[in-house]
């Protein structure tokens, strides 16, 4: 069975104006319906204007996964809000490129990447 953990980091400084969710483990179809409901809700009420998800311990998407991920970046961009991806696994970023994923969501290999562009 897959599991996926998530956890939304604790802030460096109360005022940063983004959020860091880590993915921890696998998304596909063993346990897509448990992280959906949970993953809205989360980016329904996120309120910074940006939001970064960490994949550097993410092993696993499949197609359907990278639909929903896709999902959640019209959500946050319809807040206008920004996601950024930060450095995920070589196999996932492969998935991502494949059905280009990487055209639509900002990928980066560094924090400091990311946050030079706030």
């Amino acid at each position: 069975m897959s599991q996926l953990d998530l956890n939304v980091l604790d802030k460096q400084v109360s005022t940063d104006p983004y959020s860091i969710v880590e993915f921890k483990g696998k998304l596909d179809k063993a346990n897509i319906d448990d992280v959906k409901p949970a993953l809205t809700n989360f980016i329904g009420s996120y309120s910074d204007p940006y939001l970064i998800f960490d994949l550097r311990y993410f092993e696993y998407v499949n197609s359907e996964g990278i639909g929903f991920l896709v999902s959640l970046f019209y959500a946050l961009e319809a807040k206008k809000q920004k996601l950024f991806i930060l450095k995920p696994q070589p196999q996932v970023l492969d998935g991502f490129e494949a059905v280009g994923l990487t055209k639509i969501i900002p990928i980066h290999e560094l924090l400091e990447e990311i946050l030079n562009q706030f």
